[in-house]
């Protein structure tokens, strides 16, 4: 399986006859960036605070076009069915490779259908997220509340990194809860908010204010180290588990199959001009995002390795379909 993945992989920049704006005068014409998040969501904000420098850039303009749902799934086919020009590209988070790491049928080829532009950014870990509600203060707290009732915690949707990550928590903590899950963060954040759930894994990117305004309270990080942005906020290591650093998820840019390398290069090249920006850096650190950049080639062997860790995490928390 590995080794077919590496050669399939490798041969995702491969060109082919279809024109582009690298080779003609059509420079001027608008490039569609498909979000799979909502709008208000982490993608969604990610997106649109680099496509403003990479439009300019590339002198056009940039048209976000959110397609939210199923985990990714429903913005990544828009993307593979789109001609392999320049001019559709996909905002996606880890969620890629999530989604084929649970073993499940997709309409698309991950490894083949897809093309890695570049990893805009890398979240520093997630967020252990309650509604203040629920009275409780504490990672400890929580797990002891848990066993006693039965507790929802929201995700974007089955298969997406903080389904993963939430059922690992629950595993590790040795008790169960209700997964349910919505079309993006953004709707994820408002039923926990609401009432409607009771807990959520998600970035300090789409969350910070809130916790700060009192809409939600952040117990712990699942990070290596503290949250950048949140620096009193403990990490679940400090709080006795030891070993539980998960992987955090990143926020990358991808496109079509088939798409010529010169036109993949000149796209590099000006999402690596967005992620030096420094606004643009400045709103992933307080957000608790690393600013990455990576060429496509890293990022090609980072959603590899991401593909082969979460299958195991899917394994573990029984989430791989056979």
């Amino acid at each position: 399986m590995r080794k077919t993945v590496l050669c399939t992989l490798g041969a995702l920049a491969l060109a082919t006859a279809h024109p582009s704006w690298a080779q003609s005068d059509q420079s001027n014409r608008p490039i569609r960036l498909i979000v799979s998040s909502a709008a208000g969501g982490t993608g969604d904000t990610m997106a649109r605070a680099a496509s403003k420098v990479v439009g300019d850039d590339l002198g056009t303009n940039i048209v976000v076009d959110n397609r939210p749902g199923a985990s990714g799934i429903i913005a990544t086919q828009a993307l593979v069915k789109a001609a392999p020009d320049g001019y559709t590209l996909l905002h996606t988070s880890s969620s890629l490779a999530t989604n084929a790491a649970t073993g499940r049928k997709l309409p698309y080829d991950t490894m083949k259908d897809i093309v890695p532009l570049s990893n805009l950014a890398t979240s520093e870990g997630y967020l252990v997220l309650v509604n203040p509600r629920l009275g409780v203060n504490s990672v400890k707290e929580l797990i002891e509340l848990s066993k006693q009732k039965t507790l929802n915690y929201g995700s974007p949707g089955p298969g997406n990194p903080i389904h993963f990550h939430t059922e690992a928590l629950a595993q590790r903590a040795g008790t169960k809860m209700t997964h349910v899950p919505y079309k993006g963060l953004a709707p994820a954040l408002t039923a926990l908010i609401s009432g409607e759930i009771q807990l959520v894994l998600a970035p300090a990117i789409a969350t910070r204010g809130h916790i700060e305004a009192g809409r939600m309270r952040a117990l712990a990080s699942v990070s290596k180290a503290r949250i950048e942005a949140l620096p009193k906020l403990p990490t679940m290591e400090e709080l006795g588990f030891k070993g539980f650093v998960l992987v955090g998820g990143w926020q990358g840019w991808f496109a079509p199959g088939g798409t010529p390398p010169a036109v993949l290069n000149k796209l590099h090249s000006a999402i690596k001009k967005a992620v030096m920006d420094g606004d643009f850096r400045k709103f992933c650190r307080t957000g608790g995002y690393i600013p990455t950049g990576s060429s496509p080639a890293e990022f090609r062997k980072q959603v590899l390795s991401d593909y082969e860790k979460f299958k195991e995490i899917a394994v573990a928390v029984g989430l791989r379909q056979k």
